[in-house]
């Protein structure tokens, strides 16, 4: 079954080239008020659709995206760069992860590998 996860965002071109630029993903195509972006050819994995909404959220969605990386302070450190920002750090469970916010405030996190 095909997969698609869909972002809200008012500033719609600002949040489909962050989270491109996150994933690595490219940009299938724009049919307002959509951005479709998906992983590069010849791999596998799910689409992403940034819709424009009218206005941003009034409180945390309950859906949220874990970047699983190796190295997730070097991610962290990226991602700030294309304009997330960290709300936190967690830890439990014998692990931890760190909460950022993409450039229009919408929650996901960064973990470290699953062993």
């Amino acid at each position: 079954m095909p997969v698609e996860i869909a972002v809200d965002a008012t500033d719609l071109e600002l949040v489909a080239r962050f989270w491109e630029a996150a994933l690595g993903y490219r940009r299938l195509y724009v049919r307002p008020p959509y951005v479709v972006s998906g992983p590069p050819e010849g791999v596998d994995g799910p689409r992403l659709v940034v819709q424009q909404v009218p206005e941003p959220p009034a409180c945390k969605t309950r859906v949220h995206l874990d970047l699983r990386v190796a190295d997730p302070g070097a991610e962290v450190r990226r991602l700030v760069g294309l304009g997330a920002t960290v709300e936190g750090e967690v830890a439990e469970a014998g692990t931890g992860w760190v909460v950022l916010r993409d450039p229009e405030g919408t929650h996901f996190c960064v973990c470290p590998l699953r062993r």
